[in-house]
């Protein structure tokens, strides 16, 4: 799981309120740079690559569940994730400006490897979305 998702120990406590305060701005940015409906579009392509190796991993659900917080998505919003088209997510994700697109990948990348089985279709994916999207990262496992 990447770090940055992961639980932090912080063993320099001086440094402890500069890393909380840094996480905060970042969540705030989250839920001031996308709208409700961009982060269902994103939620629904996570959902798709969780779905892409025909099996559904705990640290998926996981990761996804954390995502879904840190969005401050209401539980009812599973509905409308589950409901949402993939073609018309995409879409959605391709408007993004570049850094909306670069904070995406970066969600996708964390959820290929995050049940640490890094699986074709997953990869596939990836490539589909960033190829109609314009996303200039390749996922960090490609040649």
């Amino acid at each position: 799981m990447n770090k940055e998702h992961m639980p932090v120990f912080i063993e320099d406590e001086s440094n402890k309120d500069k890393i909380v305060t840094e996480y905060s701005q970042k969540k705030k940015l989250i839920m001031e740079v996308f709208t409700y409906q961009q982060k269902i579009a994103m939620m629904r392509i996570l959902l798709d690559i969780i779905h892409a190796d025909g099996r559904i991993d705990a640290r998926e659900m996981f990761y996804f569940g954390q995502l879904k917080e840190e969005f401050q998505l209401p539980e009812e919003s599973h509905k409308d994730v589950e409901e949402k088209n993939s073609l018309l997510a995409l879409v959605q994700i391709k408007a993004f400006d570049e850094k909306q697109k670069e904070f995406f990948s970066e969600l996708m990348s964390r959820m290929i490897v995050v049940d640490e089985d890094v699986n074709a279709n997953e990869i596939a994916i990836y490539k589909v979305v960033r190829d109609f999207a314009g996303i200039k990262s390749a996922f960090h496992g490609e040649d």
